[in-house]
């Protein structure tokens, strides 16, 4: 009929957007929260593996993630997108762990149980594999001894792709500081990398495997 307000629109359909989904998370609708926590949950859950370095540890704060996100999405305002959102609040648990990690150690009792990074694609040559998984293990373990705060700012820029916009936003940082982690985020992991590389090619009598 001309002239009559189209019905409200809430996310109950896979194509919904997700600020779509939020309203209809804050409606009550079940169905909404199961489609974001599917479109979001592998992306956080890899975050917050490679952020904590603990799978275990990741899955629990993934799971508190969303029963923020239940409790929150009435009050969602949309000042920025709801990936953003869901970032600031996994990076919030994130530090929240790092903060009892320190006051209580070894927290995690599966911490070798986390993605790996590939920079670089498998090698074709059988005889390189073995240093590939080395290398990519390596990757990891390097991740983990950069200053946390320059480990937040590389994944969220280089594993979940967020510009440098996002990312301030997330960590509530200026766009500066967020530059600046990821430069020297970027410097310490390429020294580490490489110092192993020729390490490992010392061993192999200097033969290129990488």
């Amino acid at each position: 009929m001309r002239g009559e307000a189209a019905p409200k629109q809430t996310g109950n359909a896979p194509d919904s957007s997700d600020f779509e989904l939020i309203q209809g998370i804050a409606e009550g609708s079940e169905e909404s929260f199961r489609l974001l926590f599917r479109r979001w949950a592998p992306r956080l859950g890899r975050f917050l593996s490679r952020s904590t370095g603990c799978r275990e540890t990741a899955e629990d704060l993934l799971q508190e993630t969303f029963l923020r996100v239940l409790r929150a999405a009435p009050r969602f305002e949309p000042r920025g997108s709801v990936g953003a959102w869901l970032y600031r609040i996994g990076t919030n648990l994130v530090y929240s762990y790092w903060r009892r990690e320190l006051a209580s150690p070894f927290l995690c009792s599966r911490a070798g149980d986390v993605p790996t990074i590939s920079p670089v694609p498998p090698p074709s040559n059988p005889d390189a594999i073995w240093v590939h998984r080395a290398f990519e293990r390596e990757a990891v373990e390097a991740l983990r001894r950069i200053p946390q705060n320059q480990r937040l700012v590389f994944l969220l820029k280089v594993d979940q792709g967020l510009t440098y916009e996002e990312i301030a936003g997330v960590l509530q940082c200026p766009i500066g500081t967020v530059k600046s982690r990821f430069h020297f985020a970027v410097r310490r992991l390429q020294g580490e990398l490489r110092d192993w590389r020729e390490g490992a090619l010392a061993e192999e009598g200097g033969s290129n495997v990488l």
